[in-house]
Order: structure tokens, then C-alpha cells, then sequence
């Protein structure tokens, strides 16, 4: 636990030494957000409501999907590509430390550097503009324990597709890929009821509506206390599933590793 800690304070001064690609990261967020907050108060700004959210709830809904979004979402999978890339990852592979403890050590440095610098300021901004929907009752401790899993589901998702660069040269297509299905299938950009039967099927089907439809329902009060455990749990099916594939990805990716010079 003393040398994870170390870890971690390594890799947050790493990031605090490059702390302007947060800056832009938020910046682009909120670009995002905002299209998405005027596009929906067109549409429900006159009471109507939409697969069963009126305007406040909805409000509510974009600022969650702002905040976690955020979390975790500075090139993750380009710094797990990278390091394959340029044969940094050899070095590493040196180090006394699991591979996968080094990469857990640097998405916690950036999670905590979120949380500080933008997360919390981000939310009590946001919150004094536009105040938000209170979480329902009964179920906010399998709500924290969600978000959690959200959070460590989104980490697993990009370390997953980071690793599959041992097997392609440019990873700039996959990750585009995966940050569309991701906006797509988690429900942050949109409710998942609002999509069509065979693809709100697909969606709960795949890990990414753990990362935001989950914790959504249970914040909003659409599940009860036993269908919301059993939310949790397929979040946690999920991440031990994504973790076990990673795992076995990086096994077969390191017997590719090639080294060369002295």
C-alpha cells in the first residue's frame, strides 16, 4: 500500500506538470454541454416531458452526465498506447510494480486531479447557475457505490481498448470508436428509453450503460432498492469481466513485445 501511495504521488505531480490539457478537456465539455443544455431546453422548456423527465430532471440529468463524463477522460487510452507505441512499456515491465498496478496509480493521480482542480469548483458553479434535482431516497448508499463502479468501469473500458494497440499501429480510429459508442450506449448524451427497442436492447447489453444509465436511474428514483442492487451487481460482473479481458490482452500483447538496442 506505501509504494502504491508512492505511485500515486508520482504520477499526480506528472500530471499536475500538465495540468493545461485538463483546462482544455473541461473546456470541451462544457462546448458540449452546452449544445446539449440549449438543445434540450428547445425542446422541454415549454413543460413537456420526455420519456417520463420534465425539464428539471433533465437539467439535473445533463449536469451528471457533465460531471462524469469529466472523470477519467483525458486520453486514458492514449497514454496506455503510447507507452506500446514508442516501447516505453518495456521499461515499465522492468519496474518491480505490476503493469496494471502502474496504470490503476496513474488513472487515480487523474481522477484525484480532476476531483481538486475541476470536478468540485465545476460543480458548485454549476449547481448555484442551475439547481439540481436531489437524489431519491432509500438508495443513496447503492448510489454512491455506483457512481464508484462507474468510475472504475470507465478506467477498465479505456485501459481495455489502450491495450489493443499491440495489435494496431494507430489507435486514434478505435478510441474515436469507443468515445462514440461510450456517449451513445451509457445514455450521457440522452436518456437510453428515448432509443428504439432493438438498440436500447444492445445497450443494456454492453458495459457502457454501467458507466452513466445506472447510476442516472438510481439517482432518479426509476428503480427500486432491489432492482438497484441488481444494477450494481451487473456493474460489478462488468468490471471484474473487463478486467479479466485486459488482463489476458496485456498476458498475449507482452509475448508480441519485441525489444531492440542497448
Amino acid at each position: 500500500m506505501t509504494a502504491f501511495r508512492a505511485l500515486v504521488g508520482v504520477a499526480a505531480q506528472e500530471a499536475f506538470m500538465y495540468r493545461g490539457r485538463y483546462v482544455v478537456g473541461v473546456l470541451i465539455g462544457l462546448v458540449q454541454i452546452s449544445v446539449l443544455f440549449y438543445v434540450w431546453r428547445a425542446i422541454m422548456g415549454d413543460g413537456r416531458s420526455q420519456s417520463g423527465y420534465d425539464w428539471p430532471q433533465m437539467r439535473t440529468y445533463l449536469l451528471l452526465s457533465f460531471l462524469l463524463t469529466l472523470l477519467l477522460s483525458f486520453g486514458t487510452e492514449e497514454r496506455v498506447s503510447a507507452s506500446i507505441r514508442d516501447g516505453s512499456v518495456s521499461m515499465e515491465l522492468l519496474k518491480p510494480v505490476p503493469y496494471l498496478t502502474l496504470r490503476s496509480a496513474e488513472l487515480l493521480a487523474a481522477l484525484l486531479m480532476e476531483l481538486l482542480s475541476v470536478g468540485v469548483c465545476l460543480a458548485a458553479a454549476v449547481l448555484t447557475v442551475l439547481p439540481a434535482v436531489a437524489p431519491a431516497t432509500g438508495t443513496r448508499t447503492l448510489l454512491a457505490l455506483s457512481f464508484l463502479l462507474a468510475v472504475a468501469l470507465k478506467a477498465a473500458i479505456a485501459v481495455t481498448t489502450g491495450v489493443i494497440c499491440f495489435w494496431t499501429t494507430n489507435v486514434l480510429g478505435l478510441i474515436a470508436c469507443r468515445q462514440a459508442l461510450a456517449l451513445l450506449l451509457s445514455g450521457a448524451m440522452f436518456p437510453l428509453q428515448m432509443l428504439p427497442d432493438w438498440l436500447r436492447t444492445v445497450a443494456y447489453a454492453l458495459p457502457f450503460q454501467g458507466t452513466f444509465n445506472t447510476p442516472a436511474l438510481i439517482y432518479f428514483g426509476r428503480v427500486g432498492a432491489g432492482e438497484a442492487a441488481g444494477l450494481v451487481a451487473v456493474q460489478a460482473v462488468w468490471l471484474g469481466v473487463l478486467a479479466g479481458v485486459a488482463g489476458l490482452l496485456l498476458r498475449r500483447g507482452f509475448r508480441r513485445l519485441d525489444g531492440y538496442g542497448g
